[in-house]
C-alpha cells in the first residue's frame, strides 16, 4: 500500500490525478489522505470523483470514499482494459483535468481506448480543449502517442455541459528529449465565443486586442452554442521543433480586447524565453517522461522555462511509484532511470 500525503507542497488536484493513474498502471493499491486540504473547498470535488470512477472501471479497481469533500480516499487497482467509456461531470468541471488521470492509463492497456468526457472545456484553472489538442498532443505524439482529441461541444462556467471525444491506442511509448526548440515558424491564434456575443464581435475584438501586441498571426474566429455564455482566444507559437501556447478566458465585466492582449501578453513572454516548452506544459509532461523512462529505460532532457512548485509536486507522486529521478540544472529538466 503506497501511502499519498495529499497536503503535500502545493497539495492541489494534480496529486490525485497523478496518484490515479500510477495507482492504476502498476497495480499499486494506495491510500491518499489530506486530499486538497489547503484549498477553500478541500476534499474531492466532482471532476476528481468522474476521473477516479472512470480510471477504476478501466483497472477494475476496488474504491473507498469517493464522495463529495471527501479528504481520503483507498484505490485497489486489477487488471487494466480498453473500451468505450462516456464521462459526465455534470458541472464546469474541467474535462482536461479528468483526461490527465486516464491517458497514461489507457496507454498501458491492451486494446483502444474511446472516452466522451461531458463538463467544461474552458474554464479556469485548465487547459482548454483547444490547447489540449494542439499543444499537448504534439508532444505526445513526439513521444509514439498515437491520440485523436475532437471538441464537440464546448462548455463555459458555470454550467458546463461541453463534450469532448478522446481515442487512444495503447503501444510503446519513447522518450522525449527537446532541448532545442528551432525556429519560429507560425503563431496560430483562435477566438471562440457564445453565439449570444455575436452582436458584440466579442471573437474579433479579442483577435483585435492579440493583435496590438503580436501582429503577425493566423487567426481563425467562431461563435458556438454552449450552456452557459463565455469566451475564451487560444495561441500557440509553433517552432520547428516544438509548440508554445497561452490561452485566456473571459469573464462579465473585462473588455474583449483585454483577454486578447493578456493572451499575446503571455505568448510574447513564453516566445521570448528560450523554453522548449511553455510553463503550464512543464507539470503535464513529467508523468509521460516518467513512464518512457520506465518502458525503454532512456531518460528524457526537456528545456523548461521554470520549474513550479506544481511541476515539483508531481515529480515527488511520479517518484513516489516509479524508480525514477529529475535533475533541473540551468533549466534542463532532466528525467532519468534510476539504477
Amino acid at each position: 500500500m503506497n501511502e499519498i500525503d495529499g497536503s503535500y507542497l502545493e497539495g492541489g488536484g494534480q496529486i490525485i490525478r497523478t496518484t490515479i493513474a500510477l495507482s492504476a498502471i502498476t497495480r499499486t493499491p494506495v491510500h491518499l489522505y489530506n486530499i486538497r486540504a489547503g484549498r477553500e473547498k478541500p476534499g474531492l470535488r466532482p471532476q476528481h470523483i468522474e476521473g477516479i470512477k472512470a480510471a477504476a472501471q478501466m483497472c477494475t479497481a476496488d474504491v473507498s470514499g469517493l464522495d463529495p469533500g471527501s479528504t481520503e480516499i483507498h484505490f485497489t487497482p486489477q487488471a487494466l482494459h480498453g473500451g468505450d467509456f462516456v464521462i459526465d461531470i455534470k458541472t464546469a468541471g474541467s474535462v482536461t483535468l479528468v483526461m490527465q488521470t486516464l491517458i497514461p492509463v489507457a496507454l498501458h492497456t491492451t486494446e483502444p481506448v474511446h472516452i466522451i468526457v461531458r463538463g467544461g472545456t474552458a474554464v479556469p484553472f485548465s487547459p482548454t480543449s483547444e490547447y489540449f489538442e494542439h499543444v499537448l498532443l504534439t508532444f505526445l505524439a513526439r513521444m509514439g502517442i498515437e491520440m485523436r482529441v475532437t471538441t464537440k461541444k464546448h462548455g463555459f462556467y458555470p454550467a458546463g455541459g461541453g463534450e469532448i471525444s478522446v481515442s487512444i491506442q495503447p503501444g510503446a511509448m519513447r522518450s522525449l528529449d527537446l532541448v532545442e526548440r528551432g525556429s519560429l515558424e507560425r503563431i496560430e491564434v483562435v477566438s471562440v465565443a457564445h453565439v449570444d456575443l455575436r452582436h458584440a464581435r466579442v471573437a474579433e475584438r479579442m483577435l483585435a486586442g492579440f493583435k496590438n501586441i503580436i501582429p503577425e498571426i493566423e487567426t481563425q474566429y467562431r461563435y458556438v452554442k454552449a450552456a452557459s455564455v463565455g469566451c475564451f482566444i487560444s495561441s500557440r507559437a509553433l517552432f520547428q521543433n516544438s509548440s508554445i501556447g497561452a490561452d485566456e478566458l473571459g469573464r462579465r465585466g473585462r473588455r474583449a480586447e483585454d483577454v486578447g492582449k493578456d493572451a499575446a501578453t503571455a505568448l510574447q513572454r513564453a516566445i521570448s524565453g528560450e523554453g522548449a516548452i511553455d510553463r503550464w506544459m512543464v507539470d503535464q509532461i513529467i508523468p509521460f517522461v516518467a513512464l518512457a523512462a520506465r518502458a525503454t529505460g532512456r531518460g528524457s532532457n526537456i528545456k523548461i522555462p521554470e520549474l513550479s512548485n506544481h511541476a515539483r509536486t508531481n515529480m515527488w507522486v511520479v517518484s513516489s511509484f516509479l524508480q525514477v529521478g529529475f535533475r533541473a540544472e540551468n533549466n534542463i529538466l532532466e528525467c532519468y532511470l534510476k539504477e
